[in-house]
């Protein structure tokens, strides 16, 4: 059963040897961890967004459910089990305000930063990415 996955193996990792190979022997380092680091910074910006996004949407959802069934048991039963809902659903609203201040400053920040980048590149010389 080995033997017959060989091949995908061999396919999949002699580039990769290769490469390690030809950068040991030019005297370069295997990794660009500059490269690597950028591109783990740019990524983590987006994705910082996207979970905030998340947050306020779950937040949304419980404040919503919460706001309906509170506005029904205020108005068939018990009253007071109602304006707990409420207020507890008025809580939640509250709890989501931090994190849309925390998108908006994020994408703010984003926006200020490629603007930057753009005015380092045309400043440059090169070519905007």
């Amino acid at each position: 059963m080995l033997l017959g996955w060989k091949w995908l193996a061999v396919i999949l990792l002699a580039p990769l040897l290769r490469k390690f190979v030809r950068s040991r022997q030019a005297g370069r380092p295997v990794v660009d961890m500059q490269g690597v680091r950028s591109r783990v910074a740019s990524a983590r910006e987006p994705a910082t967004i996207a979970g905030l996004v998340a947050v306020v949407a779950v937040l949304i959802c419980c404040c919503g459910a919460l706001l309906a069934a509170g506005v029904t048991a205020l108005l068939l039963s018990p009253q007071w089990l109602g304006g707990v809902l409420v207020a507890v659903a008025a809580l939640c609203a509250l709890g989501a305000v931090p994190e849309v201040r925390g998108i908006r400053r994020g994408l703010h920040a984003r926006r200020l930063r490629l603007h930057g980048d753009d005015v380092t590149h045309e400043l440059d010389g090169t070519p905007p990415r």
